[in-house]
């Protein structure tokens, strides 16, 4: 009887553990998915930057081409 009681309170404490490690894993999971989120929208936030910064680049390009058309006629 002895080993069977050593054996289930093993089972039992290392059950406990399992829970916890979950509950851990778990936390760790949600910390990344928010990081990701935010990460995500960073990214897009910089894409949109990105192409209003080579819009107005393209229009500054167009501007200076429209001067130089204009000084050769």
């Amino acid at each position: 009887m002895d080993r069977l009681e050593a054996a289930i309170q093993k089972l039992v404490a290392r059950h406990r553990e399992f829970l916890v490690d979950n509950a851990s894993l778990r936390e760790q999971i949600l910390l990344r998915d928010a990081k990701m989120l935010a990460l995500e929208a960073e990214i897009r936030d910089l894409n949109q930057r990105r192409q209003d910064v080579t819009k107005r680049i393209d229009d500054l390009i167009a501007q200076i081409e429209q001067i130089e058309n204009q000084e050769l006629f």
